[in-house]
């Protein structure tokens, strides 16, 4: 391979990977309601949805470059027709402030069991910090996002491998039963495909411009494979060690954090500055799409819009993270269904 092919690879496999790797993900909550309740059957779930993201990453990937798409938009237009994807793309609107009020709810949560501050200071701080940014401009959050992901990629895999060495894993930690109660789905395998559709259509708003320019056909289909195997190690990192620290870790609001402060002083504090810095951009991305879908509709000015958004998603961020995550997640999984379904058949049968 050459060194644009390679390039390109990275590029798409660190963009595929880092949109779904936001704080949901890094705090363990969100793999714990998709996978872990479900026992040993849940690391089933996780790879065969990993396996459906290289494979539909993928289809996008050429979709896109096929039609030319310029935006997301396109693609959910083309896969599933003009009504349906006109559907789905006010869902996602309605997703993104979801997204942003678990991240807020996940700010309280931080201050309150973690530094024992106050639920609403955390809630105010994070407000204050997102609003001030996007009124200030986006410069630079890209390059913080570049440099986030790996320091997060690198915290899971130390946090995970000083789990597994010191609990010295067996496979009996890992043959486990189900839990009986909030599942967000009543089978393993639907709660995976749920996991897989609400990320895989979030994904496809940076797949799809991505899929246009790259001409090199193995760099898109090499890079959706390794963005997907990087999910994976990682996914598969966290599902365990939740699952080695079972019942207690269920329990927690923030899974990975409980399970750093058992572990170094050194650890625990890495995982609290990278998991506030993951909901820092994951909020600041949620919350810019939702201002300027609202401002184009309504004709608002940008600093009326992120007010009202901010406003209202402060006021449900009192639902709690867990909570939010068990609610919200699961109902744009199932409400993004289609598209997945529609997806895979097109990757059999293309018109």
């Amino acid at each position: 391979m050459n060194t644009r092919t390679i390039s390109n690879i990275i590029k798409i496999s660190a963009t595929y990977a880092g949109t779904i790797m936001g704080a949901g993900f890094a705090s363990g909550q969100e793999l714990t309601q998709f996978f872990v309740v479900y026992g040993s059957m849940g690391l089933a779930g996780l790879l065969i949805t990993c396996c459906l993201f290289s494979w539909l990453g993928i289809q996008i990937l050429e979709i896109s470059y096929k039609i030319k798409a310029t935006s997301y938009h396109e693609l959910l237009y083309y896969v599933c027709g003009k009504k349906i994807g006109l559907c789905l793309d006010m869902m996602i609107t309605a997703f993104l402030f979801g997204v942003l009020t678990v991240m807020l709810a996940g700010a309280g949560t931080l201050f309150q069991d973690t530094f024992n501050l106050s639920y609403s200071l955390g809630l105010g701080i994070m407000s204050f910090g997102l609003i001030t940014t996007l009124l200030c401009g986006l410069k630079g959050i890209t390059t913080a996002n570049i440099i986030i992901t790996p320091l997060l990629t690198v915290t899971i895999i130390i946090i995970a491998l000083y789990s597994l060495y010191h609990h010295q894993i067996n496979l009996g930690m890992l043959t486990l039963p189900a839990q009986t109660t909030a599942l967000p789905a009543p089978h393993w395998l639907l709660a995976s495909f749920l996991y897989l559709s609400y990320n895989l259509i979030m994904s496809a708003a940076v797949l799809v411009p991505l899929g246009a320019r790259i001409t090199q056909r193995k760099s898109r289909i090499w890079g959706s494979i390794a963005g997907a195997l990087l999910l994976m190690i990682l996914a598969g990192l966290i599902t365990i060690v939740v699952l080695i620290h079972y019942p207690e870790s269920v329990e927690q609001e923030i899974p990975m954090l409980f399970i750093a402060h058992s572990q170094h002083t050194l650890h625990h504090a890495s995982y609290i500055f990278i998991f506030l810095a993951s909901i820092y951009t994951t909020g600041l991305a949620s919350l810019y799409g939702c201002a300027t879908k609202l401002t184009a509709v309504t004709h608002l000015s940008t600093i009326n819009s992120l007010f009202i958004l901010v406003a209202l998603s402060l006021i449900l961020s009192y639902i709690g993270f867990a909570n939010l995550i068990a609610i919200l997640f699961p109902l744009f999984g199932y409400s993004t269904l289609w598209f997945t379904c529609k997806l895979l058949y097109l990757s059999f049968f293309p018109r």
